[in-house]
């Protein structure tokens, strides 16, 4: 077996291949050498795939789930085919077997693996989320914007890279997780098209949900509409009822304990000192 570790914010993975496989280039920085281990993913070949059942528990468009006595397996569908299953992933409490068609074995990577995994569940599991969001460092703290594909995430998160000397630690996704009463957003070593992929770990001072618009004008949010925004940009889990529960109650806590801004804006400098100007309080106190 070819044994590799990652570290991801507050957790760690010790994934088990059959097969040698690289770490692309944002996996490198993630890679951990100490002892811990919180979850375990074993990875192997078989030329026949478990059978799915006959009533899934519930279908997504690229996978289909089925849940009994506690445990998990899930079958991803190959791309070329809708009918054809490449993988299953069998999930019983921290520890994950996967199990991948032999003729998909030269597409053994670690992004793949770590599609399989299930990190957004994992990051349910690790007591967090992981949020739709391009994530900047600014003044030793996080800020996130969020909001659907191609509202402007990158576009703002590079301004304030441009004009105040922000770093954008991840341009696409966001682990949030929470660890004695204190909020953190932590880099995940992928993000979708953006190459920004920096594992750094930083509390989280404000989330930012954008809107475009003909001028800036930011306001803050009150709980309910703070938890709308943030839950319907976390990327979702499984249907079970626990699991639905737990990010439930996570986003509300985060949504009562982290200012949320809804942030209709300009894709220019002005967009970047209008809410300099409206965050200072926030980045003050750093």
């Amino acid at each position: 077996m070819i044994i590799k570790k990652y570290k991801i914010g507050n957790f760690t993975v010790e994934v088990n291949s059959q097969a040698t496989y690289g770490n692309s280039g944002p996996f490198t920085p993630f890679s951990y050498d100490g002892d811990q281990t919180d979850y375990k993913v074993t990875v192997e070949f078989s030329s026949v795939l478990p059978q799915t059942a006959q009533n899934p528990y519930c279908t997504f468009t690229d996978r289909v789930c089925e849940y009994e006595n506690g445990i998990w397996r899930c079958f991803y569908k190959s791309h070329d085919n809708d009918d054809e299953y490449y993988a299953c992933r069998i999930v019983d409490g921290k520890n994950t077997d996967i199990i991948i068609d032999e003729r998909y074995r030269d597409m053994l990577r670690a992004d793949v693996i770590f599609t399989l995994v299930g990190i957004e569940e994992i990051a349910v599991g690790s007591n967090g989320c992981v949020l739709h969001s391009s994530f900047i460092e600014k003044d030793g703290g996080a800020i996130l914007f969020t909001g659907p594909c191609d509202i402007g995430k990158s576009t703002q998160a590079n301004l304030w890279r441009e004009y105040a000397d922000a770093v954008v630690v991840n341009g696409d996704k966001t682990f949030i997780f929470e660890k004695d009463g204190v909020f953190y957003a932590s880099g995940l070593p992928f993000s979708g098209s953006s190459r920004d992929c920096l594992n750094r770990v930083l509390p989280l001072r404000a989330v930012i949900s954008l809107e475009q618009a003909e001028s800036n004008n930011a306001q803050r949010l009150v709980s309910d509409e703070a938890f709308f925004r943030l839950y319907k940009n976390c990327y979702s889990v499984h249907c079970s009822r626990e699991f639905t529960g737990m990010l439930f109650d996570f986003v509300q806590k985060l949504s009562c304990s982290v200012p949320v801004y809804d942030y209709a804006c300009l894709a220019d400098e002005s967009a970047v000192r209008y809410l300099e100007r409206k965050l200072c309080p926030i980045l003050q106190s750093l």
